[in-house]
């Protein structure tokens, strides 16, 4: 080795009289700081004007990922908090390392033993005590993949370098959308085009079934993309977007337009969530959801009667009774949807051998205004015959003006039970009116297990398919569907019929909008290890739905009960407080905050989004909306008077 193989250490040196030579004369701990051309910041363009949090640990490797600080004791370096790094590149350029903090910890170097902390604490054993935090880096700038300079300064990223961080200058003009505050209380963005399609679609929001907020973090998204400057900016003031909850649990999304009692100053939740909205959107004061419509399943009642809303937390006359008419159930197709376990075999046969018939002997009834229709044999019906597939039937009824036949003319049809009725007679070689087409060749055998689960199936749904019913129309911009009441197998009808109807829009090209559903408990409409057909419209609208204008806001207490396809699809997934049994399904999460979600407070959620390589914690505001019907009426008075006016309606 030569002489000019060793690098300059700043000082002119002279040989010993063997030939060696000291390379670097440490004297001081200057000398090291002054020949560390890395860290020689002076001049360079945006370095940080504030006081240095950390050095980069030396005495670990920092790379690409990670790196350790030894945090200043003049400041606490919390979790969660932005930071930046600065180095200097052999062309005298400035290379910025943009990373959040993932752990802390803390120790007394010269301690080897327990005991030894009670020495230090009686100052009988020197040592130096300090705390040091790990930090996983998001993004360098510009784009170089180099570990940060040993030694290098830390500061707490601020203003232009907290905007790299969270790549907000990375975003197109008017499309960040604020997704929660992080732990220091400052916006944490989402690109709105990785929400409607444009790049990406839909969010998996997981945890904790009470405690981990879902259904409200669902919420408040909701208000961000509709109620807020911030939102309608993203979504182009779009007036046909739409959003659609349905409210499984209880009534509580159904008050989603009524002021908070809760938000005012004087009460303390409100007066720090009225901050946190002043961080988020600028104004303390924000109103509830604007434009709501509220749907509840229709008391049950006799085909033609009044269709009387089931509600307990508001005005029924503000609440639309919804349900389905005999003539939507058949040329809809719905009968799919009455079964959970009919997606393959033989069964599944039937059932759709039994749908085409039952739309092609369908007839609208003369003079009738309540969705009534005539069964009458399609070969002795008027007009062009009826065709023999769902397709091209089905655009038969919606396209070919039909004069309603007089009751004479076939069966009436004016509720489930007519239906069932006349497809068992159909169907079982028992009856007098079996007919071997509505069958499709199946055995006896199978015909008596669909029947079965017809009869089954009819008690759950008799209330929701009736004449003089009406379905739900997604007139209001934010609609709330209740159907909390209803069966476990009602509540899948409603859900898919809905879902189906929406999706069958998009796939036309007769929704001007974009539909963003709201659909807590995911794992019991698609599970993972089973078929049903509401199932596969799921997954189908996690597939296309992206590029057809319908996303999907999916919650589930389990992630591992959901199918994968739907999961997998989303662009913004949160995590809140979930079982250590599930923390394997967070594979997207590091070790440590899949060990961290398991103990996370309620209302702090974990985010990943495609923009950011590293997951970020944020909280969210208490909302100003109601979320329960004790949120709304604030006094004892006020109740008396509410059960006074339902009591007498």
């Amino acid at each position: 080795m030569t002489d000019n193989d060793f690098p300059s250490a700043g000082h002119d040196v002279p040989a010993t009289d063997n030939g060696e030579r000291e390379v670097v004369p440490l004297s001081t701990v200057d000398d090291l700081t002054g020949s560390d051309r890395r860290n020689l910041l002076d001049g360079l363009e945006g370095i940080p004007a504030t006081n240095r949090v950390g050095l980069i640990d030396a005495s670990t490797d920092a790379s690409t990922q990670t790196a350790n600080v030894l945090i200043d004791e003049s400041c606490d370096l919390a979790l969660d908090t932005f930071v930046v790094s600065a180095q200097r590149l052999v062309d005298g350029s400035v290379l910025f390392h943009y990373g959040i903090i993932s752990e802390v910890s803390g120790r007394i170097e010269g301690a080897e033993m327990t005991t030894d902390t009670a020495r230090f604490a009686a100052a009988t054993l020197p040592g130096q005590r300090f705390r040091r935090a790990e930090v996983t880096w998001i993004r360098t700038h510009p784009e170089k993949y180099l570990p940060p300079a040993s030694g290098s300064p830390i500061w707490i990223a601020e203003d232009l370098h907290r905007r790299r961080a969270l790549f907000v200058d990375k975003m197109d003009a008017n499309e960040a959308i604020p997704i929660g505050l992080d732990m220091n209380n400052q916006p944490v963005f989402l690109p709105y085009s990785f929400l409607n399609g444009d790049r990406g679609a839909h969010a998996s929001i997981s945890g904790k079934s009470g405690v981990a907020t879902k259904t409200s973090y669902a919420l408040f998204l909701l208000y961000m993309l509709f109620e807020t400057n911030n939102g309608v900016t993203a979504r182009a003031g779009n007036p046909h977007d739409r959003a659609l909850l349905f409210s499984v649990k209880g009534s509580d999304l159904c008050v989603i337009d009524k002021a908070n009692n809760r938000f005012h100053a004087d009460d303390e939740m409100g007066a720090e969530a009225m901050d946190q909205w002043e961080a988020l959107i600028g104004t303390r004061n924000p109103a509830p959801f604007s434009d709501v419509g509220v749907f509840a399943p229709a008391q049950d009642a006799a085909p033609g009667a009044e269709a009387v809303a089931e509600i307990s937390v508001r005005d029924r006359r503000d609440t639309h009774a919804y349900g389905w008419s005999p003539a939507s159930f058949v040329t809809q197709g719905l009968l799919e949807f009455v079964f959970d376990d009919l997606e393959s075999g033989q069964l599944s046969f039937i059932e759709q051998v039994v749908r085409l018939q039952l739309l092609r002997w369908a007839w609208p009834l003369a003079g009738d205004t309540q969705g009534r229709i005539v069964l009458a044999n399609p070969d002795l019906q008027p007009g062009d015959p009826v065709p023999s597939t769902w397709e091209s039937a089905s655009r038969h009824w919606r396209t070919v003006k039909r004069d309603g036949l007089p009751a004479g003319d076939g069966l009436v049809v004016t509720s489930l039970d007519d239906i069932v009725e006349f497809v068992a007679d159909r169907v079982l070689d028992s009856s007098a009116a079996f007919d071997p087409a509505w069958v499709g060749g199946v055995s006896q055998g199978t015909c008596q297990a669909f029947v079965r689960r017809l009869w089954k199936s009819t008690p759950r749904l008799r209330r929701l398919i009736r004449a003089g019913l009406t379905e739900v129309e997604l007139e209001q911009q934010v609609s709330v569907i209740d159907v909390h009441v209803l069966h476990t197998d009602a509540q899948r009808f409603v859900v898919a019929a809905v879902l189906a109807r929406v999706w069958s829009q998009h796939e036309n090209s007769t929704a001007p909008g974009r539909t963003f559903v709201v659909l807590d408990e995911l794992n019991k409409y698609a599970p993972r290890n089973s078929s049903s057909p509401i199932k596969s419209l799921l997954v189908d609208v996690a597939a296309r739905g992206r590029s057809l204008g319908v996303i999907l806001i999916g919650a589930q207490q389990n992630p591992s009960g959901v199918d994968r396809d739907i999961t997998n699809n989303a662009a913004l997934e949160v995590v809140g407080q979930i079982k250590a049994s599930e923390a394997s399904e967070l594979g997207f999460l590091p070790p440590t905050m899949r060990a961290r979600a398991q103990i996370i407070a309620p209302g702090t959620m974990i985010t990943n989004q495609p923009l950011l390589p590293a997951p970020v914690p944020i909280r969210f505001p208490y909302p100003p909306y109601a979320t329960r019907y004790a949120e709304v009426l604030g006094g004892a008075d006020d109740a008396e008077r509410a059960e006074s006016l339902l009591d007498g309606m």
